[in-house]
């Protein structure tokens, strides 16, 4: 399968398992708002993720008690995981009245706002994001390059998602193609984010991996053996320590570390090259090599 096939498939688990019903509805909401049609008028879904598909029926069902169709076509040529490409449809106009009745709309107001209302706790932005990447996004293997990227049928939409991405500290660059409208990530780190924040985190630890081996080849010309082996440790150790970090601050988790440990993630993430030395003169007062060790060990363990 893809590695966009299987980032899915592998959020799709993440999402049934979601205990918060706000944070389920907001995915909901998030996989409808960036659905190929979704008005007042028609719903249409249009993907080869079979699991999402099967996870939105059900959600529609328990959570808005609608009744979906579900139409799945099979082919016979084409990738594995592109053989399945399923329909949803809303037939009844009162069914997407209730639809937006329910997600906070007004009855005159625009189908592209972007309803906050809806998020009720701290998981509930996460989870709209993680529906649209469900409904209309997709992910670059890494080995071939780096490329994410989320296409919506309107402009207003894709401005609208453009704010709320930024004031999450996502910006995404924005182009249009044919007749839709791109919002785009090309660079590792800002997917890497992105991932992190929708809580795909073994993809996003996917794409570090990769790119520090892209690092450790282009360099390997360079290096002695024994250099090489010590810098590809130090460097997974960093790798591991920055992916820990930002998963504790896009859950929040970091506001509950001690501040000795608060102050070194923060300045492992805003030093992602430095070695321990360096990153242990760079705390005031300095500390030792081994006590910077020491943290970063207790900061790992605590983002597990």
């Amino acid at each position: 399968m893809s590695f966009s096939h299987d980032t899915k498939n592998a959020l799709v688990t993440l999402s049934a398992s979601q205990k918060h019903i706000c944070c389920r509805r907001a995915e909901l909401y998030g996989i409808l708002y960036s659905a190929g049609v979704f008005s007042r008028q028609k719903c249409k879904l249009v993907t080869t993720c079979r699991a999402m598909a099967e996870l939105t029926i059900e959600w529609l069902d328990s959570l808005c008690h609608i009744k979906g169709n579900l139409y799945v076509t099979e082919h016979k040529s084409g990738e594995p995981d592109e053989r399945s490409s399923c329909k949803i449809t809303l037939p009844q106009r009162r069914e997407l009245e209730a639809l937006y009745t329910l997600f906070g709309y007004q009855p005159s107001e625009p189908e592209y706002h972007i309803k906050t209302e809806m998020f009720r706790c701290q998981g509930c932005r996460p989870a709209f994001v993680r529906g649209i990447f469900l409904s209309a996004g997709t992910i670059t293997d890494p080995e071939k390059g780096y490329h994410l990227e989320v296409s919506l049928s309107d402009a207003e939409r894709a401005d609208e998602l453009m704010r709320l991405l930024k004031e999450n500290m996502l910006e995404a660059k924005l182009m249009q193609r044919k007749s839709e409208y791109v919002l785009y990530y090309k660079d590792s780190e800002s997917i890497e984010n992105f991932l992190a924040y929708i809580g795909a985190n073994n993809a996003a630890f996917t794409i570090m991996n990769k790119k520090i081996e892209r690092e450790i080849r282009s360099g390997a010309n360079r290096l002695a053996n024994g250099e090489m082996a010590n810098i590809t440790k130090a460097v997974a150790a960093a790798v591991d320590q920055t992916a820990a970090i930002k998963v504790l601050i896009s859950s929040g988790e970091i506001e509950h570390l001690p501040d000795e440990l608060k102050k070194t993630a923060y300045l492992r993430l805003e030093h992602e090259d430095a070695s321990l030395s360096q990153l242990a003169s760079l705390h005031s007062p300095p500390i030792t090599k081994s006590g910077v060790n020491h943290r970063l060990k207790k900061i790992v363990e605590w983002g597990k």
